[in-house]
């Protein structure tokens, strides 16, 4: 296992694990709004979650009709516990929002609901395992350049003008040890105080296909894979911000 370094002041705004999945019967809605007793008293409130579209009809008197079917239900956890999950017919998302504690804590809250829904589910194949982690980084202002923090970053060619103010950039990197993928999305957003700049890092790692039903090693590679990449993405100015 690679040497993970713990951050105290880690910039995760968001960390999630997501699986989707494929079964061959309908489940009722009513097995994802009962939880255990042990579930609902860590997840209290539960609404359903929608899906739809407005279909305007451009005619005189035309209005605007919404449709919408329900996709699945959002528990969200009692206000000390930081933790919410989604229960979909197709997948369960359990996210950890601010403060991030540790990965083990993600993974292992993650395993205990997914024995919950797998056991209503039973899937019959594992479509999509991911682990996602959504950064924010506050860099303190004046700055010569966003790589002076960031070793993957937008670069303006020379001879141009060299003032930025945003930027929104993807990469797509295949990953054949797994098989998948890591997508990272970095965009400069709204300041969070005055005198820094705020820039997200967002990095999705997620394997489809031959994805086997126990799992727990297959999300330690993800891990790992994301770790790799969001240190090989930021410098030692940037370690010195959240250490």
């Amino acid at each position: 296992m690679p040497q993970r370094t713990h951050y105290s002041r880690a910039p995760i705004i968001q960390a999630l694990i997501d699986v989707q999945v494929k079964n061959d019967t309908w489940i009722d809605w009513a097995a994802f709004n009962s939880p255990s007793a042990e579930i609902k008293a860590d997840y209290p409130t539960v609404t359903p979650v929608l899906t739809g579209n407005i279909m305007i009809q451009v005619a005189p008197g035309g209005a605007a009709k919404p449709e919408f079917r329900q996709i699945g239900y959002s528990h969200g956890g009692r206000a000390e516990h930081k933790y919410v999950f989604q229960t979909r017919q197709e997948g369960l998302t359990v996210s950890r929002l601010t403060p991030y504690e540790t990965w083990e804590k993600l993974r292992d809250e993650f395993l205990r609901l997914w024995r919950w829904y797998e056991a209503i589910v039973k899937p019959k194949e594992i479509m999509r395992l991911a682990v996602r982690y959504t950064n924010r980084f506050d860099l303190p202002l004046p700055f010569r350049d966003f790589k002076d923090y960031l070793s993957t970053a937008p670069e303006i060619g020379g001879g141009l003008p060299a003032g930025l103010s945003g930027f929104a950039m993807q990469l797509q990197i295949p990953q054949a040890d797994l098989p998948g993928m890591i997508i990272c999305n970095e965009a400069l957003v709204p300041p969070t105080r005055e005198g820094v700049a705020s820039v997200l890092v967002d990095i999705d790692v997620f394997q489809t296909g031959n994805i086997p039903y126990n799992f727990s090693e297959r999300l330690e590679l993800l891990h790992d894979t994301e770790n790799r990449f969001f240190e090989g993405s930021i410098t030692d100015k940037a370690r010195e911000l959240i250490r």
